[in-house]
């Protein structure tokens, strides 16, 4: 947690006070050496070849000075090809280092003191730090435990005031998996209808999904929508850093631009000129192969739970998440320490909000033999 005044006298601003990091990052940081990771969003899949051909060719072969501070114009004008239904302009996408950044530009932007911003609960973590360090106050919406974390469209309407200025969706969801039907996406806009509440649509996972069909993205369905992006899970480039903000909405975007700049100049050119590869045949072909590889992944982790510890986990719909209930063991946080001490890396529910208490969530980006092996240590830390 950032501190109050200490011996130099510093004191951080109200929007700090209270900031730490997640959970999650507290847990990675304390594990044992070998310990099988079932905790980060990172994938284990390589970045493709192409890819980083291409970035080594950019790094000998071409200048790489500053790019405007909104990225290449021809990175831009893929994004925004992505959603055809909007007609963006090359004025509304901003390439961000990140999609993290995208979202605190996009909160920067505009949250005012005391303004309300709706998160789901459970959900990433980051979200309630990043509208704190804003000067917004988070408050949470809850995706009932009991009905599989499916959206609740009253629970959402009923935290709507007359201070909300925003509301967050993440489809597919970390930490659940789960994915915001048509029917759920269409309930949302119609509760904002009117209100000119800000939709803030996380799609990250947006490539990485098990269901028949891609998802729908929020933009699709309502008007106020600012969406976040990148290419961190579904081509495993987390460590590039190239993210996006994109939207209709031409000043908030501008906005964030001027923040942006700011804070980090531009993406790494070098990145952007080699993500421009990121749309072709290779990369849609490479993006398959991944939804195919931790769809039998996640499958064979929730066998593995189920068959060795008897314990369920959820059925993933996207993103490479289950979440795992340990109700009946005791309080997630405990038994997410008594893993780590037998060097296995989870991450406790509390993590993402009170509505994932008892859970653990599991990350499925391990091959089969890790994955086996992880829960064999589980197995043994338990006693069974």
């Amino acid at each position: 947690m950032i501190a109050t005044t200490g011996e130099s006298g510093f004191r951080p601003p109200k929007r700090l006070q209270g900031v730490q990091p997640t959970l999650i990052r507290q847990i990675f940081e304390r594990a044992l050496p070998d310990s099988i990771n079932f905790g980060l969003g990172e994938p284990d899949l390589p970045t493709p070849d192409f890819i980083r051909r291409e970035a080594a060719r950019v790094a000998v072969e071409e200048q790489n000075g500053y790019t405007s501070h909104a990225g290449l114009p021809a990175l831009r004008l893929l994004i925004a090809e992505q959603y055809p239904h909007l007609e963006l302009g090359l004025s509304e996408v901003c390439v961000t280092v990140g999609s993290q950044e995208a979202m605190t530009a996009a909160f920067l932007a505009i949250i005012e003191d005391g303004d309300e911003v709706l998160i789901p609960d459970p959900s990433f973590p980051a979200y309630e730090n990043c509208i704190k360090i804003s000067g917004g106050v988070p408050v949470t919406y809850r995706l009932p435990a009991d009905t599989g974390f499916s959206f609740d469209a009253e629970e959402f309407r009923s935290k709507i005031t007359p201070r909300t200025k925003a509301a967050v969706v993440i489809s597919p969801s970390n930490p659940t998996g789960r994915v915001l039907t048509e029917d759920d996406l269409k309930a949302i806009a119609g509760i904002l209808e009117g209100t000119g509440i800000y939709l803030i649509s996380d799609e990250i996972y947006n490539d990485l999904y098990f269901t028949d069909e891609k998802p729908r993205s929020a933009s699709e369905f309502y008007d106020n929508t600012l969406i976040v992006s990148g290419l961190s899970k579904s081509l495993s480039m987390t460590g590039w850093r190239l993210g996006w903000l994109a939207g209709p909405q031409t000043e908030v975007i501008k906005a964030a631009l001027t923040i942006h700049g700011f804070l980090t100049v531009c993406t790494s050119t070098i990145t952007q000129k080699a993500s421009l590869l990121g749309w072709t045949e290779e990369a849609e072909e490479a993006k398959k192969q991944a939804r195919v590889i931790y769809k039998r992944r996640g499958e064979f982790m929730i066998s593995q739970l189920r068959s060795e510890l008897g314990l369920d986990g959820t059925d993933p719909e996207g993103a490479f998440y289950t979440m795992l209930d340990v109700r009946e063991l005791g309080d997630d946080l405990e038994i997410a320490e008594k893993f780590l001490k037998n060097r296995v890396i989870t991450v406790p529910g509390k993590a993402f909000g009170p509505e994932a208490a008892g859970f653990l969530r599991i990350s499925f980006c391990n091959d089969e033999e890790k994955i086996a092996e992880g829960v064999s240590r589980m197995k043994e830390a338990l006693g069974r």
